[in-house]
């Protein structure tokens, strides 16, 4: 049995979910989120394979997974004119903002008070071990 898929993390959803050639073909190929981000950060914003795979959350070489399996995707498609529609898998949104992380249960949360110095406990695991936090927008 295979491990259980970490959260990657993606800027926004595409505009076009579905790519469709001429050919009415029933058959489709599914492009997860993150094989989309993953090609997105590589080859749109021409981002290197470490830097992406940050932005991702994910390892170097779970990065470089989850591309090749975008690419051969992409590749059946275009050569075989199937469509190619965009959805699914274990993603999460990242938003920017101030806030607080937890050292325990790596939670994090937005706080308009965690700029102005004020700590508390954890909102999930009510530890006492946070951090303050500032998220960029990826």
């Amino acid at each position: 049995m295979g491990r259980n898929t970490q959260t990657r993390f993606i800027k926004d959803p595409p505009n076009n979910f579905y790519f469709h050639p001429f050919k009415d073909d029933p058959s489709m190929i599914k492009l997860t989120l993150a094989e989309f981000e993953a090609m997105r950060l590589k080859h749109y914003l021409n981002l290197s394979q470490q830097s992406s795979a940050s932005k991702m959350g994910v390892s170097q070489p779970t990065f470089s997974r989850i591309l090749e399996n975008a690419h051969k995707k992409m590749t059946q498609a275009l050569i075989e004119g199937k469509k190619i529609t965009i959805f699914g898998g274990n993603v999460d949104y990242k938003k920017s903002f101030m806030g607080y992380g937890c050292l325990n249960c790596n939670h994090e949360w937005e706080d308009e008070t965690a700029s102005k110095g004020k700590k508390g406990n954890c909102i999930k695991c009510n530890s006492d071990k946070i951090y303050y936090l500032v998220r960029e927008p990826l």
